[in-house]
């Protein structure tokens, strides 16, 4: 079976109560678990806000440019799937996409 990676993009949730936030959290846990259960979970966190993109520009390293909040991947998920059309099937039961967010999805290239 083939790897694929979802990272998730964006998502509107600064408008929920703390107690409605802790809801969707355990959605997200909840198919996460599920994908364990199948045997096909390889890995996934939220990431913390503040990170950077690097880039060189005249031979330095510089921080930016910086994506819009809309764009910024919020935290990722590794499973197995034997082809992209099943990544993409389990891909739009995650519950990120209820949120207004969006999903890559992108096949991984073992070496």
């Amino acid at each position: 079976m083939a790897q694929y990676m979802l990272l998730l993009r964006g998502g509107e949730f600064k408008q929920y109560s703390p107690e409605e936030m802790q809801k969707i959290v355990e959605r997200y846990f909840a198919w996460g678990n599920k994908l364990r259960a199948e045997g096909r979970h390889r890995g996934g966190d939220e990431l913390k806000d503040g990170g950077r993109i690097l880039s060189v520009k005249n031979g330095k390293v510089v921080d930016g440019p910086f994506t819009e909040t809309k764009e910024v991947v919020g935290g990722y998920y590794l499973f197995e799937a034997k082809d992209y059309d099943e990544a993409a099937a389990i891909s739009k039961e995650c519950p990120h996409l209820t949120y207004g967010g969006s999903i890559e999805i992108r096949e991984i290239n073992p070496h």
